[in-house]
């Protein structure tokens, strides 16, 4: 019987089948791909899996990360004006990192 793929997300706090030896059994996803590396929401011991290994030991989701930025980007009510000088801002920034690549 095959496994299915769980559609996680980075960010994504999800629960596996055992507990860390820590006692929680919150992980957060830090990086997909073909493994995925988890993080202790705990003690913050890093683990990488298989993605086999994990949807295997995949048990459900604790939070969401599209539910946790919808839950902080309430609206300030700032002005059209901040939001463009913020984008003018963040355009800066993007080119002067791509530049140090």
């Amino acid at each position: 019987m095959a496994i299915p793929i769980t559609p996680v997300g980075l960010g994504d706090t999800v629960r596996l089948k055992k507990p860390h030896p820590c006692g929680a059994n919150e992980w957060e996803v830090v990086r997909l791909g073909a493994d995925i590396r988890l993080h202790c929401c705990s003690c913050g011991r890093s683990v990488m899996l298989e993605r086999y290994e994990f949807d295997r030991r995949f048990r459900g989701f604790i939070q969401r990360a599209e539910d946790r930025e919808r839950a902080g980007a309430g609206g300030t009510g700032a002005g059209s004006a901040g939001a463009e000088d913020a984008g003018a801002a963040g355009d800066a920034g993007a080119k002067n990192a791509r530049d140090r690549f």
